[in-house]
């Protein structure tokens, strides 16, 4: 989720961080596009299914429609805290990626409940012999009583972060994506995040967006800035290199990373720096002044949008990572190790329609401009020719639907625009397209969640096998759409 950034010192650097009020604050002014809702899912509840297991969906908790999630219940004798909060919350925030199957989501009072796969214990729940965490379960962790305003997850570890701009990391660490500055394999509990440069670097960076990959993390600053943390093999890291050697005769190493470090080089083939054919890679002039204001990652990749700037040029966007199906939009499969500009996304068409919003799907990437258009790269469906370069998605663009959010899963795209309309395409084995039991199971183009065609979508995330929404709950009108919904309730989920 994008967060607001805040603004440097006269001196550059960030303002002091001060300590936030620790309860009952509200964290929607973080998130200038997303209005707070309720939440809902489509997509089994067992995570014991996607990519492993066939079955018939026919239970309850086998969601293959949009559908209102409660929370866990919560014994007072267990949780007086926990049962003692709203029992049916706004959500500001939900996190989720392509290569994970398990989900978080943060309410409007800065608290976090998880629920999904946990055999890696990447929800920070000791959840014993069952590997599912099957409904919204209270997180904690040592941000205490401080409120969370962001979270993202991987396909093993969860990062969340907190209102005072430090984040926290739990689950598998064998690549070093939680940031923790330890080789050890498993963090079982939610440990701080570690930024390279010792005690005045950590004080000084106040985070305010995370996204992870598979084995990687990736951090914003309030200054722009981006760090990373994890796997190398695809230049994941953005710091040039993978430091690829043998660790015996057939098996190989990378250079992983740890903790986490700035990476403030930028590249551009010399093709757009001095018009030549040759596309060997340049720095970007002054590009450790470059300041990203939307990050998302995807399988193996990592896309970001630069901030709006007083000099007036077009924010520009940047890829770097795996380069499979031709999702960094570079016109070729090949990874790239530092970030680097998409040229095809820059010029007079976007001096008006700039982008704004970075997002990625496993092998696929989007871009949303300030205009509402949607552009592609890559591919998410197992079928059909690799889009090599971004493309507008025309059959929403030529019917006057602005965007306002979108979202990449394994196999599945999703689009929500501003008028209520939401669609789908891609393949959904358990559901995860939404378009309800007994109904298509896959769509090569953008098809109509007819489910929810009343409902005013205000954000959506993409994960493995389900995908989340928020439903706007403002007015009376939102209330009645909501009424319409199929709702799940507690006993019904027997896993």
């Amino acid at each position: 989720i994008l967060l607001r950034m805040a603004k440097p010192s006269a001196a550059g650097k960030a303002s002091p961080r001060k300590k936030k009020k620790a309860k009952m604050v509200d964290t929607t002014d973080a998130y200038p596009y997303v209005t707070p809702g309720r939440l809902a899912q489509t997509g089994t509840l067992d995570s014991t299914v996607p990519g492993r297991t066939k079955r018939q969906l026919t239970n309850d908790y086998d969601l293959e429609e949009p559908t209102l999630l409660p929370l866990a219940a919560v014994d007072d004798d267990d949780d007086e805290e926990a049962a003692a909060l709203d029992p049916n919350p706004k959500v500001a925030l939900i996190a989720t990626s392509s290569t994970s199957n398990h989900s978080i989501a943060i309410t409007t009072d800065g608290i976090a409940y998880g629920w999904g796969r946990n055999e890696a214990n990447q929800l920070g729940l000791h959840s014993g012999a069952c590997a599912t965490v099957p409904l919204p379960t209270r997180l904690v962790g040592p941000w205490e009583d401080t409120p969370l305003v962001g979270a993202a997850t991987g396909k093993s570890h969860s990062v969340v972060v907190d209102a005072n701009g430090l984040a926290y990391a739990v689950g598998s660490n064998k690549c070093g994506q939680c940031g923790v500055n330890t080789s050890i394999e498993d963090i079982t509990k939610f440990r701080k995040c570690v930024l390279a440069g010792g005690a005045k670097a950590n004080e000084d960076v106040e985070i305010v967006q995370v996204s992870c990959g598979e084995q990687f993390t990736v951090l914003l600053t309030s200054l722009g800035h981006i760090y990373s943390a994890g796997l190398a093999e695809f230049g994941q890291l953005g710091n040039g290199e993978t430091g690829e050697y043998f660790i015996a005769a057939n098996k190989l190493g990378f250079a992983n990373a740890t903790k986490f470090e700035r990476r403030s080089v930028f590249v551009q083939s010399d093709e757009n720096a001095t018009g030549g054919k040759k596309a060997e890679m340049t720095n970007i002039p002054n590009c450790s002044q470059i300041a990203i204001a939307s990050i998302s990652c995807g399988k193996n990749h990592t896309i970001a949008v630069e901030a709006p700037t007083t000099s007036g040029h077009v924010p520009r966007v940047f890829s770097f990572g795996c380069g499979d199906y031709g999702c960094l939009g570079h016109g070729v499969q090949a990874d790239e190790y530092y970030p680097r500009l998409i040229s095809t996304l820059r010029g007079p068409l976007f001096a008006s329609n700039y982008p704004v919003r970075a997002e990625a799907g496993s092998s696929c990437s989007m871009v949303i401009t300030q205009q509402g258009h949607v552009y592609y790269m890559g591919k998410h469906r197992q079928v059909g020719e690799a889009t090599m370069r971004p493309a507008l998605i025309d059959a929403l663009a030529n019917n006057a639907h602005v965007v306002a959010s979108c979202s990449g899963g394994a196999q599945t795209v999703f689009c929500t625009t501003k008028n209520a309309v939401t669609v789908s395409w891609g393949k959904g084995d358990t559901g995860e397209l939404g378009y309800g039991r007994g109904n298509q199971k896959s769509s090569a183009q953008p098809k109509f969640v007819e489910k929810l065609d009343a409902c005013m979508v205000t954000d959506l995330a993409c994960g493995y096998g389900h995908t989340l929404f928020l439903i706007k709950d403002e007015d009376a009108e939102d209330k009645k759409a909501i009424k319409k919904m199929t709702k799940l309730e507690t006993e019904q989920v027997t896993l």
